[in-house]
C-alpha cells in the first residue's frame, strides 16, 4: 500500500506522461491500464476493446488527462517518506546536483517492485522508448540535462550508484545495486545507517601489532603512510601487501586499522546476492566505497585479491595467451586520486600489471614469520580455540612446519570441533601442510641446535671461525662452503653458527627451490636470498651441488641460468650464508671466489670417536673403536637410537652396530684386524 508521499509521487509521474503523449500512442494505452490498478485519489475503469486499438479513444484519453490534472492540482505536497529522506541524505553526501538527485530517486523507486517499476517498464519495454528519453518524460528535465547527468563522467555513473541495464528492461533501465537498495530502505535512518548497511566493518584481528615485528621498517612505514593520509586527507594513498596465502596479509590490514583507530571496510568480496562477484561488480563496489567513504575522514578500504582487476595476460588453452576483459586505463585511474586510503592484497605480485604497480604508494611483502612469531601465534590460537598446548609443543610445531599462521588456525579449529588432543593437533597440522606442499610431507626439523665444535673434525678450527664471525658481526662476512661426507655435521655447524650470531635460520633444500617451469627456479632462488636479507636470517642451502653444478657439463640453458642466478646473489648478499654439499668436486669453478671460507668436514678422529661414545652411550669406549676411522657424529646418533629401540647396552655390541654403519658406506671395507662381535 502506498503512503501519501508515494501517492503524490505517482500522480506527478502520471501527469507528466499524460501531457507528453497522444491518445493514439502505445503509452496512452499503457498509462490507462496502469492507472486502473493504482490508488491515485480517483477511480478509473474504462470499457473499450484494447486489442483492436494502438492507443485509447480520444474521449477516454481526455478524461484521464483531466482526472490527473485535477489530482495534480489538489493533492498537497507532504513530508518526504523515510526512503525519500534516505535518498536525499545519500545524494547530499555524494554531492549530487538537483537534477542528478531527481534521476537517482526515480531509479531507486523504479528498481523496487511496485507501481513506479511497472510504469517505467511500460515506457521502456512495452512502448520501446529509450532509457534517456524515458527519464526525460518522467522527470520533466530537458534531454541535455538528462544526457549530462547520465554521462560516463557524471557522478551517478562514476560513483557506481547506477548502471545501465541491458535489454529487455524490467523497469527504468537504470539499476542501483541490490545492496544499495537494501541500505536505503527503512529501517535505515540517515547516512550512518546507510553506510553501515553498505560497508560492514571487518572482524577484529586475531593477532597483534607485535606479531608483525619481523616485517621491521616496512610495517612501521605502512603505518605512518596511512596515518599521514588520514590526517591530511591525502588522495591516492595505496598500499599493496603481497605474499603466499595465509601469511597474514588481511590480518595485518586489520591490525593497521585498529592501531590507527580507523574503520576498515572490505569491498568487492561478494555480489549483492552473496555469490562470487564479477570484475565489474568488484569495481562498482570499489568506486562506490571510495565515493561514499571519502568524507568520513577515518575510514580505510580493503580490497583483497587485486589481481582480479587487471586486463593482463592469462594462459589460455594450450598455453595461448588470452587477454582479460577490462580497461587498464580505467583501473589505473582508480588509484591516482582515490580519496580513501586503500589496502590491496595479492598472493602473487607477478599477476599485477606493472603500470598499476607504479602507481602504488608502497608495497610490503609478507613471508612466513620466523619461528618465535609462529610459536607465539600457535599459543594464542590454541587459547582462542581452547585447545590445551604446552609452550614446548607450540615451539616444536612452529619449528617443524615452516607454514603460514593460517595453517595453525585451520588445524586448531578442526581439533576443537573434533574435541581432540595433542596428537590430533600434530595430525591435522601435518595433513594440511602436506596438502599445501602439493602432497609432499613437510620436513621435521629439530627445535634445538645440538652441535659441539669439539666433536666435529674439520680442516679448519671451527671454534676460531665461530669466534671470528661473532667478533666481526653478520655484515659482509660472506658465504661458507661446507663439504664432506653425510653426517659429519655440516648443516649442524651452520645452524650452530647462526645461533651464536643470534640470527634465525632460513634453510632451503634444492627440492624446495627447483621448479619444473622455466624461470621458476631462478625466482625461488631470488626469493630465498631476499627473504634472508629482509628477515636478517642466516641462509643455509642444503644439497648445494644441485644448485651450483658445473656449467661445463650443462646440457640445457635453464641449468646455466640457474647457476648464474645463484652466483649473482651469492656475490651480492650482505649477510652470512652457507652451502652444504657431499660432492664439492662437482661445484662450478666460479663458486670458489663466492665463498669466504671453504671448510671440509672429515670423519671423526680417535679422540673424538671416544668422546662421542661416552656422550651417546654413557660408557667407556672399547678397544675396537680405534679401527672405525670413517665414523661421523651422525653415525653415533643413528646407532644410539637403534640401541635404545633394541635395548642394546653392552659396549662390544654397540661397537658391532657402529661397524655396520661404517661398512655400509660407499667404498668402505671391514676394519683390518677387527672381528665383529656376533
Amino acid at each position: 500500500m502506498t503512503n501519501r508521499y508515494e501517492q503524490r509521487y505517482l500522480i506527478d509521474l502520471a501527469h507528466r506522461l499524460a501531457t507528453r503523449f497522444t491518445a493514439r500512442s502505445v503509452m496512452a494505452l499503457e498509462l490507462s491500464s496502469w492507472t486502473e490498478d493504482q490508488d491515485l485519489g480517483f477511480s478509473w475503469d474504462t470499457d473499450f476493446d484494447r486489442f483492436k486499438r494502438k492507443g485509447v479513444p480520444a474521449k477516454v484519453w481526455k478524461d484521464l488527462r483531466a482526472h490527473l490534472a485535477y489530482q495534480f492540482a489538489r493533492t498537497p505536497r507532504v513530508r518526504p517518506d523515510a526512503l525519500a529522506r534516505n535518498i536525499s541524505a545519500l545524494a547530499a553526501h555524494m554531492g549530487l546536483g538537483k537534477n542528478e538527485e531527481e534521476i537517482f530517486a526515480l531509479a531507486i523507486r523504479a528498481a523496487r517492485s511496485g507501481p513506479v517499476k511497472s510504469l517505467c517498464s511500460a515506457l521502456t519495454d512495452e512502448a520501446r522508448i529509450p532509457v534517456e528519453d524515458a527519464v526525460v518524460h518522467l522527470t520533466g528535465l530537458s534531454p541535455a540535462q538528462v544526457r549530462k547527468a547520465l554521462s560516463n563522467s557524471g557522478r551517478l555513473m562514476v560513483s557506481g550508484l547506477l548502471q545501465f541495464e541491458r535489454p529487455p528492461f524490467t523497469g527504468l533501465g537504470l539499476l542501483p545495486s541490490d545492496r544499495l537498495l537494501v541500505a536505503l530502505e527503512p529501517p535505515s535512518r540517515g547516512l550512518e545507517d546507510i553506510l553501515g548497511m553498505l560497508f560492514a566493518t571487518t572482524e577484529p584481528a586475531s593477532v597483534t601489532w607485535e606479531d608483525f615485528g619481523h616485517l621491521g621498517q616496512g610495517r612501521d612505514f605502512a603505518f605512518r603512510l596511512l596515518q599521514g593520509g588520514l590526517k591530511r586527507q591525502e588522495k591516492g594513498v595505496n598500499i599493496l601487501l603481497h605474499g603466499a596465502p595465509g601469511t597474514g596479509k588481511t590480518e595485518l590490514c586489520k591490525v593497521l586499522a585498529e592501531r590507527l583507530g580507523a574503520s576498515l571496510h572490505a569491498v568487492g568480496e561478494t555480489d549483492d546476492d552473496g555469490e562470487e562477484p564479477t570484475r565489474f561488480e568488484r569495481l562498482q563496489q570499489l568506486r562506490l566505497g571510495q565515493r561514499l567513504l571519502g568524507d568520513q575522514g577515518n575510514s580505510i578500504i580493503l580490497f583483497d585479491e587485486m589481481e582480479d582487476l587487471f586486463p593482463g595476460l592469462d594462459n589460455g588453452l594450450f598455453g595461448v595467451s588470452l587477454r582479460r576483459s577490462g580497461s587498464k586505463v580505467h583501473t589505473n585511474r582508480l588509484i591516482e586520486g582515490n580519496p580513501v586510503p586503500t589496502l590491496w592484497t595479492t598472493n602473487n605480485i607477478s599477476d599485477c600489471d606493472p603500470a598499476f604497480l607504479r602507481r602504488i604508494s608502497f608495497t610490503l611483502e609478507l613471508r612466513t614469520p620466523p619461528v618465535a612469531v609462529r610459536a607465539r601465534v600457535w599459543q594464542k590460537l590454541a587459547r582462542q580455540h581452547q585447545v590445551p598446548l604446552s609452550q614446548d609443543l607450540c615451539f616444536e610445531l612452529a619449528h617443524s612446519m615452516e607454514d603460514a599462521p593460517a595453517l595453525a588456525n585451520s588445524a586448531l579449529r578442526a581439533v576443537r570441533i573434533a574435541r581432540g588432543g595433542t596428537d590430533d593437533v600434530r595430525l591435522a597440522a601435518t595433513a594440511i601442510s602436506r596438502a599445501v606442499r602439493g602432497g609432499h610431507t613437510p620436513l621435521i626439523s629439530h627445535s634445538a641446535v645440538h652441535f659441539d665444535p669439539e666433536l666435529a673434525n674439520a680442516d679448519h678450527d671451527l671454534s676460531l671461525i665461530t669466534q671470528r664471525f661473532v667478533t666481526c658481526g653478520p655484515a659482509d662476512t660472506g658465504g661458507l662452503c661446507l663439504s664432506g661426507p653425510p653426517g659429519t655435521g655440516k648443516s649442524a655447524f651452520a645452524r650452530y653458527l647462526a645461533e651464536c650470531l643470534h640470527m634465525p635460520v632460513l634453510e632451503r633444500r634444492a627440492s624446495d627451490l627447483l621448479d619444473r617451469y622455466v624461470g621458476g627456479s631462478e625466482r625461488n632462488i631470488a626469493d630465498a636470498f631476499a627473504e634472508a636479507r629482509d628477515t636478517s636470517a642466516f641462509l643455509v642451502f642444503d644439497e648445494a651441488d644441485s644448485l651450483l653444478g658445473s656449467r661445463n657439463g650443462a646440457s640445457h640453458r635453464w641449468e646455466i641460468s640457474q647457476v648464474n642466478e645463484m652466483l649473482t646473489w651469492m656475490e651480492n648478499h650482505p649477510l652470512p650464508f652457507a652451502c652444504t654439499t657431499n660432492l664439492v668436486d662437482q661445484l662450478d669453478p666460479a663458486t670458489a671466489r663466492r665463498f669466504s671460507l671453504r671448510i671440509g668436514f672429515l670423519p671423526l678422529n680417535l679422540k673424538q670417536r671416544q668422546a662421542c661414545f661416552r656422550r651417546f652411550f654413557h660408557a667407556d669406549p672399547p678397544v675396537g673403536l680405534q679401527l672405525l676411522d670413517q665414523l661421523t657424529p651422525g653415525d653415533f646418533a643413528v646407532v644410539a637410537k637403534r640401541c635404545t629401540l633394541l635395548g642394546i647396552t653392552e659396549p662390544a655390541v654397540i661397537v658391532n652396530e657402529l661397524t655396520r654403519e661404517q661398512t655400509s658406506k660407499p667404498n668402505a671395507n671391514n676394519p683390518i684386524g677387527f672381528r665383529a662381535v656376533s
